[in-house]
């Protein structure tokens, strides 16, 4: 792991407060308890510096943790910027303090030779801070930018997804870390865990494909590219049940819909309109999907038995420590969609190919196997969809089953760059396993029996992380808070 200290400013002690525990009558608030009476505390945040298992460049780096440093801490009651204000207030500030964001955020000409995927990790403490605040303070400025001569496009589209990620990364840390605490004197919350475990490998997959779109999005891209267009369709669709089930956690440990855990999925929810991560804004990109399907045949095709498919048509896409790959012209879309349509099938011959005593990872090439046959049924699909229209339920349908094809692909292609890379957890099986046959159940296809079960070594990673005080992105980055 690499560490990047911010040498010269001044060092912020900070004792963490635990989590609140909840009332012995499910259902309602619960006061504030420490640490100590939860289990593990978290690593102080004095002890700490900006690390990730995939470090981002150095700039980027100091840029995210001072930006964390001047939002302050999360549970101090008293900060205006802490979960409790946040959830309390009835919008976000219309702009943001200029100490704040102003050498944080790139002004209108550097917004478009900014590399998308860093721009997102240098504003992360901000939009896993809360949906609103990061709507308000950088993506509807991003936003703006698009009046440029040159606009931002892709890239604009595909903040609002990343910042719905970030924030709900943020929630499912906080929930995992009640879980966790709670598990040793309240065994009943133990059933929690697997449930906990499928939302961190869904959002992980949601990740590896906001992530991959970044990566190749360019300033000129068209807003209606297939990637952008799967995003901005998938992300607010999958995440929002996600949503629901850490709503459904939180009330079955004890927490009413007063207490602030429950208060800042509240707000989320709410801000996501404002954001364009609401069911509205997928529907009108399921739209683009259903339009865009007589061309996705080409598209289908790629990468089918070439086995280095995706190397040969984008090499790095999916290496998340390298710089994303240099796309020219005006097809980064297009290469983007071919690069992700290539990974599935290669990564079935790869995995056949390997073989291996691992269950985990014998599992994982029989549903890889799996999916990939889907992705050729969808292939054919395409085909016969010439002049497709969205009002029509069998075109939706299709829409969908292409979108879930495409996130089994980057959750694949990334998954097994980190293991090339050695990148702990990512590279490992146990986490696309899970997300893999989530999406298998989405698509409603069968799946191979298998014994494995990678929920226990999935809770296992989060419960660390929130110990450790490491987010729940891509990226496992050390929290400042």
């Amino acid at each position: 792991m690499t560490t990047i200290e911010d040498e010269g400013r001044p060092t912020m002690t900070h004792t963490p407060s635990g989590a609140p525990a909840p009332r012995k009558d499910a259902g309602t608030d619960g006061a504030a308890a420490p640490a100590d009476a939860l289990g593990a505390a978290k690593t102080p945040a004095s002890a700490r510096t900006y690390a990730a298992a995939v470090p981002p460049p150095v700039d980027v780096a100091l840029r995210a943790m001072r930006l964390e440093a001047l939002l302050g801490d999360p549970e101090d009651p008293a900060n205006p910027y802490g979960r409790a204000a946040l959830a309390a207030a009835a919008s976000a500030a219309d702009t943001a303090p200029a100490d704040i964001l102003a050498e944080i955020l790139p002004g209108p000409d550097d917004a478009h030779g900014t590399d998308a995927e860093q721009l997102v990790r240098t504003l992360r403490p901000l939009l896993r801070r809360d949906l609103g605040l990061g709507h308000a303070w950088a993506i509807r400025p991003l936003l703006a930018v698009r009046a440029h001569p040159d606009p931002v496009g892709g890239i604009a589209a595909l903040l609002g997804p990343a910042a719905l990620i970030a924030a709900t990364g943020g929630a499912l840390h906080t929930t995992a870390r009640i879980v966790d605490g709670l598990a040793p004197r309240e065994p009943s919350v133990r059933q929690w865990q697997p449930t906990l475990a499928a939302v961190f490998a869904d959002l992980l997959a949601c990740e590896c494909l906001t992530t991959v779109a970044l990566r190749c999005a360019r300033p000129a891209d068209d807003v209606g590219s297939l990637p952008v267009a799967v995003v901005g369709y998938l992300v607010p669709q999958l995440v929002g049940g996600l949503l629901a089930d850490l709503e459904l956690v939180l009330n079955e440990s004890g927490f009413g819909p007063d207490s602030t855990e429950r208060r800042v999925l509240a707000a989320l929810e709410a801000h996501r309109a404002a954001a364009g991560v609401d069911w509205t804004a997928a529907a009108f990109r399921q739209g683009q999907l259903v339009r865009a399907l007589p061309e996705q045949d080409d598209f289908a095709r790629q990468g089918q038995g070439q086995g280095q498919g995706e190397q040969a048509v984008l090499p790095g896409l999916f290496r998340l420590a390298e710089p994303a790959p240099d796309v020219a012209g005006t097809d980064a879309g297009a290469r983007c969609a071919d690069a992700l349509a290539a990974a599935l099938p290669d990564a079935a011959a790869y995995l056949a190919a390997a073989g291996g005593g691992d269950p985990a990872m014998t599992a994982l090439a029989r549903v890889t196997r799996r999916l990939a046959a889907e992705q050729r049924a969808v292939r054919r699909a395409c085909r016969a969809a010439a002049l497709a229209d969205p009002a029509d339920p069998a075109a939706r349908a299709l829409a969908d089953r292409l979108a879930l094809v495409l996130l089994a692909a980057a959750a694949l292609g990334v998954a097994r760059a980190a293991a090339d890379t050695g990148a702990g957890f990512l590279g490992g099986p146990d986490w696309v396993l899970l997300a893999l046959e989530r999406v298998g159940q989405r698509l409603g296809v069968p799946l191979p029996g298998h014994e494995a079960d990678p929920r226990a070594a999935i809770w296992a990673e989060l419960a660390e992380r929130t110990r450790q005080g490491v987010d729940c992105d891509v990226y496992a980055t050390q929290l400042l808070w």
